[in-house]
């Protein structure tokens, strides 16, 4: 991973909505297997695109959210922030909206892989 790669995944413009992921989701699921890829983009483009309050707003009531939309809200949050910062133009989101979604859920999967806790009893192999 670059140098530039790395400033951008500890920046504010995703660090921020890790730390809520991690605080308002991981924290209560530290083993939740991950979300669907296919899925989670998809709603999130829908999200992005329809500008949906329940993912976008500042600090939305999350009472009874479910797994995905935290993922959602995850997603959705790093997209918008950085469709406003000018990471992508408006007209490469609406061309490649679901391609981005996609690449924002890997980045997500790659938080949890190298910031979560690595589970004390994993699976034995009996021999």
């Amino acid at each position: 991973m670059t140098d530039k790669s790395n400033r951008w995944l500890g920046g504010v413009y995703v660090r921020g909505a890790w730390q809520e992921f991690a605080r308002d989701f991981l924290s209560q699921n530290v083993f939740a297997r991950e979300a669907d890829k296919e899925k989670m983009a998809q709603k999130t483009k829908e999200a992005v695109n329809n500008r949906n309050a329940k993912y976008l707003i500042f600090h939305p009531d999350k009472d009874g959210w479910t797994s995905d939309d935290h993922h959602i809200r995850f997603m959705a949050t790093v997209i918008s922030d950085n469709l406003l910062k000018g990471l992508w133009s408006e007209s490469e989101w609406k061309k490649k909206g679901l391609d981005i979604a996609k690449a924002i859920y890997e980045v997500l999967s790659y938080l949890r892989a190298i910031k979560s806790p690595t589970d004390p009893n994993p699976p034995r192999y009996e021999g």
